[in-house]
């Protein structure tokens, strides 16, 4: 199985994935540590028990997917990766469900987006209201003009969105529009761009996975290969890692083309192209896929100046992909700490460039508190 091809890479018991883990941060449970998982996860394989769908949902669904154990483990250990095989290849995990959310979210998610508003206005947060009301929700917390600037960005160049804007959150896809002005292609006649592939991963649909990016690529190349601006940090991660996968593309000259054209919009845009339309302050979180350096925090670094507060460092908002679905509570329990890690006084106005991470704290927020996303903040 999966996790015996760690086996030449044994866990020495160093403790720094507990250190780094947000989930055992959160509960302090040591089951849900990654080496606590580990263990009962090859407990679980050598005993052919996780052919029961519950041992099978308890053990393979309760994982972030941040990573952040794989970047510490001086063994090389990287469960989530581990976790993500297992998956693939176990009828006890329940893949079902998320290849019905993922794969139907062009109908899903509009539909619970117009249910909003059937759904009590305060809801517990964390709860399906609020995760409901905050995928239809629309903040009004423009603070910056537009001023000047127009078609500074290289052409041709074409928007990849991400499904929370395609289904959910379409005035991003307006906003990044406006942004990239006679550079961008594709806006008005929208490619039928496929998940980036993140989130089937962590579902482990790994046949689905690979046809989504077979087809992402398919695209980009009847384009023309443009530059392939994103707004989502998952996205842009999932997307460059397209690189490692050498069959995706015709030749070697593609693949590294591929890995130059995806770049985040915020890298091409300049802070003094924009204008402030209030003196309040913002907080940003920065999510735990976000490539490093992070251009969304840099742009806004830049463009806030001292009214710029960055959130804690490495605190997770609890989506972990699937997690929001699988778990609930223990994702809602890492939200809460994420929270309390951030700066009190400027939680007026917290901004993020990941979908998810934008979704999972505007369904947590504590009262009187807007999230969004950084696009929300521009007024052209």
């Amino acid at each position: 199985m999966a996790l015996e091809m760690d086996r030449d890479r044994d866990c020495i018991l160093c403790g720094k994935c507990l250190e780094a883990c947000p989930l055992f941060k959160a509960t302090g449970r040591e089951e849900l540590s990654p080496r606590g998982k580990s263990f009962l996860i090859q407990e679980a394989l050598e005993e052919r028990n996780l052919g029961n769908p519950a041992a099978a949902r308890k053990l393979l669904g309760l994982c972030l997917g941040c990573g952040r154990c794989a970047d510490v483990c001086p063994q090389g250990r990287n469960l989530p990766e581990t976790l993500r095989r297992i998956k693939a290849g176990h009828p006890g995990w329940q893949a079902w469900v998320w290849r019905a959310w993922i794969n139907n979210a062009k109908h899903v998610w509009p539909w619970l987006g117009g249910c909003a508003k059937l759904l009590p206005g305060r809801s517990t947060a964390g709860s399906l209201p609020s995760v409901v009301h905050a995928l239809a929700s629309r903040p009004q917390m423009e603070m910056f003009r537009r001023s000047a600037g127009d078609g500074f960005l290289p052409s041709p160049a074409v928007l990849f969105p991400g499904c929370m804007a395609r289904y959910a959150k379409p005035w991003w896809i307006q906003a990044a529009g406006r942004i990239m002005g006679s550079a961008g292609q594709g806006l008005e006649d929208f490619p039928d761009w496929n998940c980036c592939g993140f989130t089937l991963g962590q579902a482990g649909l790994s046949g689905l996975r690979s046809d989504a990016c077979v087809k992402n690529v398919e695209l980009w190349r009847n384009l023309g290969r443009p530059l392939l601006l994103t707004i989502c940090a998952t996205c842009t991660t999932a997307l460059r890692n397209y690189e490692k996968k050498a069959d995706l593309f015709s030749d070697e000259d593609e693949r590294r083309t591929w890995a130059k054209a995806v770049q985040p919009l915020s890298r091409y845009l300049n802070p003094h192209d924009f204008r402030p339309l209030t003196d309040a302050c913002l907080t940003y979180h920065r999510p735990c896929h976000a490539p490093n350096p992070d251009p969304d925090e840099a742009f806004l670094r830049d463009l806030f100046g001292p009214r710029f507060i960055a959130g804690a460092q490495g605190a997770c908002c609890g989506m972990g992909g699937v997690m929001r679905l699988s778990a609930p509570e223990l994702s809602t329990q890492v939200a809460t700490q994420c929270w309390d890690a951030l700066q009190p006084q400027a939680l007026g106005h917290v901004v993020s460039g990941c979908s998810g991470c934008v979704l999972q704290l505007s369904a947590t927020a504590p009262p009187k508190t807007d999230v969004s996303h950084w696009l929300e903040l521009m007024r052209m």
